[in-house]
Order: C-alpha cells, then sequence, then structure tokens
C-alpha cells in the first residue's frame, strides 16, 4: 500500500464519471459506486467487482483504481460493498450478489451500461462471492446478462483439504465441516456454464495457489478446455488489484480482453 497508495491518488480521472453510495439492497453495506465512462451509450458493458479482506473486513473505496481504470476503457465499473462475517454468515455473499445483480439489471441502462453484458469479478474473498452467485443456481436472478466471471486468487474454492482460518474463512462458512462440501463452489461446476477467467499472483500464498491449481484442474475436466488465465509476474495477494490503473499493465489489459471478448457473445 505504501507503494501503490501514492499512485492511486496521481491517476487521471478525466473523462470518468463517479456515482457514490448507490443502495441496491436492505443491509447497511449494501452500496455501491458507479465509474462510468462520460460517453457512455448504453452499449458499454458492465463489470461488478467485489473487493477482498478476509471475509470480515474492506472497503469498495479501496478498489477506486479498478472502477476509475475500468471506465477510462469503456466499461461501466460497479464497485460494491457487502455483508460481514460473523455478524453475516453463509449464503449472504452471494445474497448480496443477487441483489446488485438485481440492480444492474434494472439500473444499468440509466448509466449507460448494457443489462445483457455483465460480467462479475472479485478478488480473494470477493471472487468466492462472485462464484458461488455464478455457481449456485438457487441464488441467481432471472435474466441477469452474465457473460463472464472473473475470480483473482481464489481463496476457497475447495473447503474440505485444508483446516479454513478460525478467524476469518470459518467466521463465514462456519466450523462445521459436514457442510463444508456443500459450501465448496469447487463442487457446483454442473450448473450453469458461464465463461470464467482465473488470475492468481506469481507471489500470492501458497493456499491461494493450491486452490487456484485445483479450480483451474475442475474447469479443465467440465469444459474440455483451460478456462482464460493470467499470472500477475511480480505481485502478491495484495498487489495483484493495487496496480490496476497505476501504469503497470500486467492485469487490467488481461481483464479488459476478457470482458470485451465475451460481450462480443464469443465463446471462452
Amino acid at each position: 500500500m505504501k507503494i501503490y497508495g501514492p499512485l492511486h491518488a496521481q491517476m487521471k480521472t478525466d473523462g470518468v464519471e463517479k456515482v457514490a453510495d448507490q443502495k441496491y439492497g436492505p443491509a447497511e453495506r449494501n452500496v455501491h459506486d458507479v465509474y462510468k465512462p462520460a460517453d457512455a451509450n448504453g452499449s458499454q458493458p458492465v463489470m461488478i467487482f467485489a473487493h477482498g479482506g478476509g471475509f470480515v473486513r474492506g472497503d469498495k473505496a479501496g478498489a477506486a483504481n479498478i472502477g476509475a481504470y475500468f471506465a477510462k476503457h469503456s466499461v461501466v465499473a460497479i464497485v460494491i460493498n457487502y455483508r460481514f462475517a460473523p455478524d453475516s454468515q453463509w449464503p449472504s455473499g452471494p445474497e448480496d450478489v443477487a441483489n446488485v445483480m438485481t440492480w444492474v439489471r434494472d439500473n444499468a441502462a440509466i448509466h449507460g451500461g448494457d443489462p445483457a453484458k455483465v460480467v462479475l469479478a472479485g478478488n480473494s474473498a470477493g471472487s468466492a462471492h462472485v462464484a458461488a452467485y455464478a455457481l449456485y443456481e438457487d441464488y441467481q436472478i432471472e435474466n441477469d446478462g452474465l457473460i463472464g466471471v472473473i475470480l483473482i486468487s481464489p481463496p476457497t474454492a475447495n473447503l474440505t483439504d485444508h483446516e479454513i482460518d478460525p478467524q476469518r474463512d470459518a467466521l463465514y462458512y462456519g466450523t462445521d465441516k459436514s457442510t463444508h462440501a456443500e459450501r465448496s463452489y469447487i463442487n457446483k461446476l454442473d450448473g450453469r456454464t458461464v465463461p470464467v477467467m482465473v488470475a492468481v499472483a506469481q507471489y500470492d500464498m501458497p493456499l491461494v495457489q493450491s486452490q487456484t491449481a485445483q479450480l483451474i484442474q475442475a474447469l479443465f475436466k467440465r469444459d474440455g478446455h483451460l478456462p482464460v488465465l493470467s499470472t500477475a509476474v511480480g505481485h502478491n495477494h495484495i498487489s495483484i488489484v493495487e496496480h490496476i490503473g497505476t501504469g503497470d499493465e500486467t492485469l487490467g489489459p488481461d481483464m479488459l480482453e476478457f470482458i470485451k471478448y465475451q460481450s462480443l457473445g464469443m465463446e471462452n
């Protein structure tokens, strides 16, 4: 943060309009910020981004660099807050995502976005929430316009192969191990098939690298080909998202390419 904080402050946001603190659900933390190109005309794809924070912390303000970067590149970016553990446990994540998907379906056009071209993205805990929505059909809304999912440094695809952190993951998923297989989204790949991009940092923690490898293997088994992959060379679990928009083009262009490719209606 010492490296990237000052760079965030120097980001040029000309041509970007921010609409702050839009309410998308009943909870206090059900708010999001919209970052949109000033010339958005209703055809731009929409990216919803969920921040990380171990299920217990974080804020949309910390992802302002991501919102501004994508708006600068003709994407309407929705940067969300969501409920935290332990006050809100599973399945509050996919429930919150479902609520913001409803907001986007009903309001994206007002902000120049196309509600039929929605990509869900998240890093760390945020990736778990967006994956759960995309893969657990019980939480999905009708006509959600979802065309792709970007999972950055996913930490909890499979809850059954390791002891989950009692200060973070267990506060959200619970300590009853008999529920962990059902709450592992790696076991829910047999529903609707949405194109997936998976990104991991070269210096991500071993658990995240292991979970990412398992997810990639499972997607390969399902689809017969690898998902779209991106490795953030030289980055770690924090800098993989903090560098976006600072002039470091490690991950941002790959995400943009995925979003724009899917918005053209092409297959993964």
